[in-house]
């Protein structure tokens, strides 16, 4: 016997000899007051146990060694139920004790010789003790805090949340890649389910904290771990165990690893530790809810020396916040191993696709393009893509097909686009090689951020062109056409506020790009947001600038964030923002040609009528950008709608309207 089972003997004696003296009181219950017709009368067959006081404090002990025991991980209306039952057969037991005239002749050397006045009190106290108690478990009342942070808990429960205990199928042959952290997890469960072989040696290892962005894996990898060496997983949720109770949250954990330690072997997994380990303030007069929170974070710690010596029990803990953990709690010596569940890479990818598939029925295809095309994607959104591809079978009644991944990862990107106004080819007019230049970008994108034909993505591209000519519009046009997130920065939203304002907004938005991946940052008018040193920028610029190389430099290819410059002077952009590995290439967005001026005026004036060719008109706007044309076309018509005499319709366009438009447009542009 291992053990961390001959650890519970002691507890289980105990218990043991409680129900031994709760089995006599009733089996002696039983024989003295059940009548003998009750053997023809099963209706009054259990009139026994409420004919003494023993037996119903007796049913009430059954009901409390129940609670602590057998039924201590059972459904919360079972728990409920226990509760009532034991205070009922409480109130039972105390009112058939008052009619025992041993109590009385007590009573009387007590000083008590008015029976009918005191068992009337008494009786009146135990009544309203039992509907007290009722109330409480039913509704979990409370009484209104009192005094300075203190709180009364006259009808309050007792009872932590209900804590979920599974034995999980899955093993790490469900989890993809990730055989360095598996083998650290294995080192510190084997070192607990067999502490004969290192106990002998000193040697005590526990505590795992998973730590990474959100949807990597943490909690799957975590119940992996139960499912590998066939334990008991408890999952413990943070948030479900504060009170807003003074001191509550803190019995609420200790009550509830008490609970699952009592299941061993168990891994008991916390996740979202950061709500309950948060780093403690040390201000030299915290407040009342300050000090709450210190004492939730010192509860925690207290609870993780106390299990992380017992056998069977492996605690493992997951945060997307390591940095807002208490470093006391997070050491050596309670959380023996930190690993980092980071973005899987390409190889990681491919393992995770196959292990997912493999639990669906599927036609077995490679992966390795869906690997490719899926950059920067967790554990989560993997998941999420073959249950995409799963449906599209579905609705065929077919096995998934590599069709169907891939139409799955054709409808899958960033979805986080604030204010964002879709752009598709046909709505921007540009010359052939830039589009042609795009275009290409654009297939790179979608590919992935591998190698693609020996050629590698770039991290950033700069569009450089003078005003109006659609800078604005093409970077939308990218983030439409690779389906990815997209966040536009300007100097207007990053410059001015509180010193230190810009440096965090700018941090916000890398974050906010990296956790929505794949996505796309784009800086509008660049070279007003993070402009060359020149010797006169002041401390908040030259901040600002650096914050984002940054930035930029900590991009990782797992990443998939893209960037997008727009800027009419390249000259006075920071160097280092302009550099290779950072906005690596260069596009310049010059001015239409004839023919996209052709096509910018068909598009602005389809529905008028002109009484000259459009070509003559292309030709006198050589020059202009097609923001200026499209002003141009507009101030025209709406010369022309003056002039005329009805207002459902627009005479026709003569060269006089143009001419005058041009003045009007290009005096005030020029």
């Amino acid at each position: 016997m291992s053990s961390w089972q001959s650890r519970g003997l002691p507890a289980i004696g105990f218990r043991g000899l409680l129900w031994i003296v709760v089995v006599s009181i009733l089996l002696l219950s039983y024989l003295l007051y059940t009548p003998p017709s009750s053997a023809h009368n099963p209706e009054g067959a259990a009139d026994w146990i409420f004919q003494s006081w023993p037996a119903l404090f007796a049913a009430a002990l059954a009901m409390w060694l129940l609670l602590n025991g057998p039924v201590s991980n059972a459904h919360a209306l079972v728990r409920r139920g226990c509760r009532l039952a034991m205070f009922f057969f409480l109130y039972c037991g105390f009112l058939y004790l008052l009619k025992w005239n041993l109590f009385w002749q007590w009573m009387v050397t007590l000083g008590f010789e008015n029976r009918n006045t005191t068992e009337g009190f008494l009786i009146l106290i135990s009544t309203l003790a039992w509907l007290g108690m009722t109330l409480r478990v039913l509704f979990g009342f409370r009484l209104p805090r009192l005094g300075f942070g203190r709180s009364v808990s006259l009808l309050a429960t007792n009872s932590a949340p209900e804590m979920k205990t599974t034995r999980p199928n899955i093993t790490f042959a469900d989890v993809g890649g990730m055989e360095e952290a598996k083998q650290q997890i294995r080192e510190i469960v084997e070192n607990r389910l067999h502490p004969e072989t290192f106990g002998k040696y000193g040697v005590v290892r526990n505590g795992i904290l998973l730590h990474g962005v959100q949807g990597t894996g943490k909690t799957f990898l975590a119940e992996a771990t139960a499912g590998e060496f066939k334990i008991n997983y408890c999952y413990i949720k943070g948030s479900e165990l504060l009170s807003m109770w003074v001191g509550e949250t803190e019995k609420y954990l200790r009550d509830t690893v008490a609970r699952a330690a009592r299941v061993r072997p168990v891994v008991i997994f916390f996740d979202e530790i950061d709500v309950l380990g948060a780093a403690r303030n040390t201000g030299i007069s915290p407040t009342t809810g300050t000090r709450s929170w210190n004492n939730i974070t010192i509860q925690l710690m207290q609870c993780v020396d106390q299990y992380r010596s017992t056998s069977g029990l492996i605690l493992m803990a997951a945060t997307n916040l390591l940095e807002n953990l208490d470093p006391a709690l997070t050491r050596e010596g309670r959380f023996d191993i930190q690993i980092h569940v980071d973005l899987p890479d390409v190889g990681a990818r491919k393992l995770i696709f196959e292990a997912q598939l493999a639990k669906k029925p599927w036609k077995p295809f490679s992966v390795d393009g869906a690997a490719r095309r899926t950059p920067g994607a967790s554990a989560a959104k993997i998941k999420s893509i073959i249950d995409r591809a799963a449906a599209i079978a579905a609705q065929e009644n077919r096995r998934i097909e590599e069709g169907d991944l891939r139409k799955a990862l054709d409808e899958t990107g960033g979805k986080d686009r604030p204010l964002f106004q879709a752009v598709q080819w046909e709505d921007v007019i540009i010359e052939p090689d830039v589009e042609q230049e795009l275009r290409t970008l654009v297939r790179q994108l979608n590919a992935g951020w591998s190698v693609t034909k020996g050629m590698m993505v770039p991290t950033g591209v700069l569009l450089i062109g003078p005003p109006g000519t659609g800078k604005t519009m093409i970077g939308r046009l990218i983030a439409t056409q690779t389906k990815r997130s997209f966040y536009p920065l300007s100097a207007a939203d990053i410059l001015g506020g509180q010193v230190g304002a810009s440096v965090r907004k700018l941090s916000e938005v890398f974050a906010r790009a990296r956790e929505n991946n794949p996505s796309i940052i784009f800086f509008d008018e660049i070279d007003g947001m993070l402009p060359a040193n020149n010797g006169l920028l002041n401390t908040h610029d030259t901040q600002l600038v650096e914050q984002c190389r940054t930035e930029i430099s900590q991009l990782e290819p797992e990443h998939n964030v893209f960037l997008v410059g727009t800027t009419n002077h390249p000259d006075q952009i920071d160097p280092a923002i302009r550099r290779g590995g950072r906005l690596s290439e260069k596009i310049e967005i010059g001015l239409p040609g004839e023919a996209n001026r052709e096509r910018l005026l068909r598009r602005y004036l389809q529905d008028l009528t002109i009484e000259f060719d459009i070509d003559r008109v292309a030709e006198r706007l050589a020059g202009l950008s097609p923001a200026d044309i499209e002003a141009v076309c507009k101030s025209a018509t709406r010369r022309a709608f003056g002039r005329g005499d009805q207002d459902d319709r627009v005479p026709p366009l003569t060269w006089e309207d143009f001419e005058h438009a041009v003045r009007r447009v290009v005096g005030y542009s020029s």
